[in-house]
């Protein structure tokens, strides 16, 4: 497992000195597996007007942009943001703001059934959805009005917690979820707890589909921020990944804690994944900027524990620290050509 180079390279683009973001919401039609994905595209834009607050509420900060203004820009690198469990496109939201600011195209979407008010263990156990839907969203943007814009030999896709086993099956990780049940059966942290029931209700064809290959050779690059399922990668799948993986870790994360669900598997397996953790992150630090009401807000939901930080680290320096590494990563493979497996979508 290689460490992250730390290049001081910079992968600001000339367009990102003066550039606003621009947001413009989509709906995707899935028609042939019945799926409606709501997206929301971020790019960077020469507007100048009005600026509105978007993924802002009492208890989560957001960022401005501008309402439907014309793109700025050519040969754009496309960024694609996946959330987790019980997530949304608000999320990582912070991040996307900042990749626009750099120069890149960033789709954000709600995953249906894993999202905000959808997501249950049973749900979410049944994980081979959201891969396919980054795959129908790369179709979508390639074959729509913002292809002239976009470089399609530079994608990227960037998955937090769910999203990050999302990330790494795009790459061609592959799971055994027999594995993740024996990493249970002698672990009880966070995550074990939360799917301890739903293991009972999976059926063969579930498996099947649990263990086949969502590895999409369009993917240049793919950043699994907190991944959930590594104990049930199969080993073997490692030694096919393509997109120069990145994983990173949260030090104090007790729902994908690194010492148990990490490290374990990838000094073990691998030798091309670059690995960074952070000192003091949680599971929770990579959403959205908690505001000083947040705690009690969410106290009323049984949900304060999401704006609670583990350690004395604030929110916002780690979020510059993950800016910081992911920044360093693109600049390491910016230049280099992707040579993937056959596509077998």
């Amino acid at each position: 497992m290689r460490p992250l180079i730390a290049l001081s390279l910079c992968i600001i683009s000339p367009i990102s000195l003066a550039a606003n973001t621009a947001i413009v919401a989509k709906t995707y039609h899935d028609s042939q597996r019945q799926r409606i994905i709501k997206a929301k595209l971020l790019y960077p834009t020469a507007a100048q007007k009005t600026k509105q607050l978007f993924a802002d509420n009492p208890a989560f900060k957001g960022f401005k942009a501008i309402k439907n203004a014309p793109l700025q820009g050519k040969n754009l690198p496309l960024y694609i943001l996946v959330h987790g469990t019980s997530g949304n496109w608000k999320n990582l939201s912070w991040l996307g703001n900042d990749l626009v600011q750099s120069g890149a195209f960033v789709i954000s979407a709600d995953y249906p059934g894993y999202t905000t008010g959808q997501a249950t263990p049973d749900k979410v156990l049944r994980m081979w959805e959201q891969p396919r839907d980054v795959s129908f969203l790369i179709d979508q943007v390639l074959s729509g009005k913002y292809a002239q814009f976009i470089n399609k030999h530079n994608i990227t896709v960037i998955g937090y917690s769910l999203g990050g086993y999302s990330a790494l099956a795009l790459s061609g990780a592959r799971l055994d979820i027999n594995r993740y049940q024996s990493y249970c059966s002698q672990n009880q942290d966070a995550s074990c707890r939360y799917f301890k029931k739903a293991f009972k209700g999976l059926s063969t064809q579930d498996q099947k589909m649990i263990s086949s290959n969502y590895s999409d050779p369009r993917v240049t690059r793919t950043i699994a921020i907190t991944p959930g399922f590594v104990p049930a990668i199969v080993p073997s799948s490692f030694n096919q990944l393509h997109g120069h993986p990145l994983v990173i870790a949260a030090q104090l994360d007790r729902h994908v804690p690194p010492k148990l669900q990490l490290k374990p598997y990838l000094t073990q397996n691998i030798q091309q994944i670059h690995y960074a953790e952070i000192k003091g992150a949680s599971h929770f630090s990579f959403m959205q900027i908690c505001k000083p009401q947040a705690i009690s807000i969410l106290a009323q939901e049984n949900a304060a524990f999401v704006c609670q930080e583990a350690g004395p680290v604030s929110r916002s320096s780690i979020h510059r620290k993950v800016i910081s590494i992911i920044k360093k990563y693109i600049s390491t493979y910016e230049h280099k050509t992707l040579t993937p497996p056959g596509n077998n979508r």
